[in-house]
């Protein structure tokens, strides 16, 4: 966790901003194959790959197919990511500096980084929503969408304002202990590994903060898939899934436990990598004495 002398607020919202734009431009086709692979759709995952996905996007719409929703993405990612770095630190400040009548922290830096990780997620979550929903309709197979504009225009003509925060509290369910249980991971693998390596780990920093980025986020992925699956339900199919407690009644009768795991691998994949890329990223930036 920073210190406050080092903390500078627009540093962070730079560096989170950077790393987000990398990740969302590297990792683009991936998020793209893993939405058109329709993750409403149990028995369409089970027959089709990421490789036969990505090559009938190819031969649909050219290799440039494959970043096709880019500029939503960045849209959302750059802001956002910008905002949760700088939200972040914020409240990690915040809650570690509380202390008792005593003067002692009420407290600790594990507490402090499940709580704020989840807070900031929350928070950012919110304001970029229309943005997500947006995105994710205009990527996925089951619309036909020729533009975001499109997209939007169809989604507050037959859902109205509400439409474009389809699925937040899905989202805020899955994001709060995902952001929460990473942060938490990250920072105690970042001691762990510095302790592990003494003082070789100052010249392997990248390298650690990568593999924490990694196990991490493979902790948090697999912890809060259920609730991925719900809200993308939520935002792509409303009609059969119209809200949170409907879609966990529908997906236990219909699918049982396994239906909540449904399309792991592909998020397990993109998850994974955005957030290690992010933070590597991210890292580096504010470890620099650029501003």
């Amino acid at each position: 966790m920073a210190e406050r002398p080092t903390h500078r607020r627009h540093v962070h919202a730079f560096g989170g901003a950077i790393s987000g734009l990398t990740s969302c431009v590297l990792l683009q086709p991936l998020d793209l194959v893993c939405f058109a692979l329709d993750p409403t759709n149990p028995a369409l995952l089970r027959n089709f790959t990421l490789w036969s996905t990505a090559w009938d996007v190819i031969r649909r719409d050219s290799v440039w197919g494959l970043w096709r929703g880019t500029w939503p993405t960045i849209l959302r990612n750059v802001p956002g990511s910008g905002m949760y770095f700088a939200t972040l630190k914020e409240i990690q400040l915040l809650l570690g500096g509380l202390r008792n009548a005593t003067g002692d922290r009420l407290l600790s830096d594990g507490t402090v980084n499940l709580i704020g990780g989840a807070a900031a997620r929350v928070t950012v979550g919110l304001i970029v929503m229309p943005i997500t929903v947006i995105k994710v309709r205009y990527e996925s197979n089951l619309y036909n969408y020729t533009s975001t504009w499109q997209a939007t225009q169809s989604i507050l003509k037959n859902e109205g304002v509400a439409g474009l925060f389809r699925g937040f509290g899905a989202t805020a369910l899955r994001d709060a202990p995902h952001a929460g249980v990473y942060v938490l991971f990250y920072e105690n693998c970042k001691k762990l590994a510095a302790g592990l390596l003494g003082s070789q780990s100052t010249q392997l920093t990248p390298m650690i903060h990568m593999g924490s980025g990694l196990v991490s986020g493979v902790a948090a992925t697999v912890i809060t898939n259920p609730f991925d699956v719900i809200k993308t339900r939520m935002q792509l199919k409303p009609t059969d899934y119209p809200s949170t407690l409907h879609s966990i009644s529908k997906i236990t009768k219909e699918e049982g436990f396994r239906g909540f795991f449904s399309g792991i691998m592909p998020r397990l994949l993109r998850k994974t990598f955005s957030s290690a890329i992010t933070w590597t990223i991210y890292e580096e930036i504010i470890s620099r004495r650029w501003f």
